[in-house]
């Protein structure tokens, strides 16, 4: 929530309380996401009182919403009458590089996959973090063009850049699912920039183009590590999607996950299904105990449809 603590921070003096109506929490999606939106200019302070209920207190400023007692001098909409100025500064780093140097070699459906999770992972960052965290690299004037016709013109600090800054390659890691480097929690922590390949392959296999992408880019002569995320050591059931990668690592970095349970929290169905037959195929003997369990680990409930056709398939459920 560093765009909320750096709002806040820079309010200080200013205003005794900051209101949020839950329409606007409903609209952005949560306070981080409100204060991303007036450090992009979308909204502002406001001088007025308003009466709500405390949420969180920050820099002993309280943030109010809804129907309640307490008082609030500041508020936050679209448009006011007596403006407050803030200068919340945002750190440079953690950086998430999105390449999409190999954009060209995309069939359409999968560009406009890639530009949805390009739009997704934004989504997250402003969960936690802001808009300028975020550089999308390997652009061109082509790429830019598609980019507005599918998304609009997106109102965002995020970088468009045809390189890699060479400041960003001091403390980098770059995500390969091939990768000779484990990527860890320490890892996660110490590292200022994760450089993410911009490559989709829901239509077709492009198997080694991460590496392929990742000497293009020069990167294995400045020894940037090939980390590949794995669970328990396999690759079987790790979400590929990029917004999914930079929310993992988020979650690791932000909210106290432990890697592990970061990964299964942005499982989709189908990698929990597809983890499920890999453990199912590896266990000679199954007791209703060790089903009980793995079904816990990955979240599934044993009466889901596709949880009883894995099962069946190994036969563990009677087909009738």
């Amino acid at each position: 929530m560093y765009a909320l603590t750096a709002l806040m921070h820079s309010l200080r003096g200013a205003c005794n309380g900051i209101y949020i109506s839950g329409g606007l929490l409903n609209r952005y999606g949560g306070l981080n996401e409100v204060a991303v939106q007036v450090l992009l200019g979308r909204l502002k302070v406001c001088k007025g009182s308003r009466r709500g209920l405390a949420l969180v207190i920050i820099d002993d400023l309280p943030i109010l919403s809804n129907l309640g007692t307490n008082d609030a001098d500041c508020f936050i909409d679209h448009k006011c009458s007596e403006l407050i100025a803030c200068n919340a500064t945002m750190p440079e780093y953690p950086q998430f590089v999105i390449d999409v140097s190999l954009w060209r070699r995309h069939t359409k459906g999968e560009l406009r996959s890639l530009i949805i999770q390009l739009m997704q992972s934004l989504r997250e960052l402003r969960r936690y973090l802001w808009d300028g965290n975020l550089t999308v690299t390997g652009i061109d004037q082509d790429f830019m063009d598609i980019l507005r016709k599918f998304a609009g013109n997106i109102n965002t600090t995020a970088r468009f850049l045809r390189s890699i800054p060479p400041s960003y390659l001091k403390s980098a890691v770059m995500l390969d699912p091939y990768g000779d480097v484990e990527l860890t929690e320490d890892i996660i922590k110490s590292t200022n920039v994760f450089i993410i390949g911009g490559i989709s392959d829901s239509e077709v296999i492009r198997k080694g183009e991460t590496f392929e992408l990742y000497k293009s880019l020069g990167l294995h002569e400045l020894n940037i590590p090939r980390v590949k995320l794995t669970l328990r050591g396999v690759l079987t059931g790790v979400p590929e999607r990029i917004n999914k990668l930079v929310s993992i690592i988020l979650m690791v970095k932000y909210s106290g996950y432990n890697l592990e349970d970061a990964v299964i929290a942005n499982q989709s169905k189908a990698d929990k299904i597809n983890r499920l037959n890999r453990e199912l195929s590896m266990l000679r003997n199954i007791d209703s105990g060790t089903l009980g369990n793995l079904l816990t680990w990955l979240g599934l409930i044993p009466w889901d449809s596709k949880v009883m056709s894995a099962l069946r398939r190994y036969g563990l459920l009677s087909s009738n």
